[in-house]
């Protein structure tokens, strides 16, 4: 019997192998089925299965396996029981009840009188952020001369 007619080898189920691709980047993966035809595998750490010809498939190397042992490999969260609970030093932040006093329009600014008259209907409809809105942009409003 010729060499050529000796049927490649099957990985046994469970086991890890690469396949070297057109990328350059070998392909690990981990041998779930055989169908007779085409070895099925399936990344490390989770992804989309595929499967290959046997004769693509090698032996990963040694900086392949230590790869698939990263993946592979479940993190355990690490908690220490002595730790105390954080606390913060500064007493709490006490708002004021105290409505924001409407912005006072600079004088002879048309813009910034737009403005005013904005927030003050927008006060009235109880839309206070949009009234916030408003007096930001009168402050942030330029009256000097470029």
């Amino acid at each position: 019997m010729p060499a050529s007619d000796h049927p490649t080898p099957v990985p046994d189920l469970g086991t890890y192998v690469a396949e070297d691709t057109t990328e350059g980047t070998p392909r690990l993966g981990k041998v779930t089925a055989w169908d007779g035809e085409l070895v099925h595998l399936e990344p490390p750490g989770g992804g989309a299965p595929w499967s290959a010809a046997p004769a693509g498939l090698r032996r990963p190397s040694e900086r392949e396996r230590a790869l698939i042992r990263v993946l592979t490999r479940p993190v355990t969260a690490t908690r220490s029981a002595a730790r105390a609970p954080r606390t913060f030093p500064e007493p709490p932040v006490v708002l004021s009840v105290e409505p924001v006093p409407p912005a006072v329009p600079a004088p002879g600014c048309a813009t910034c009188a737009l403005a005013a008259e904005r927030e003050r209907r927008q006060l009235r409809d109880r839309d206070h952020s949009a009234a916030a809105d408003s007096r930001i942009e009168m402050r942030g409003h330029p009256h000097g001369r470029p």
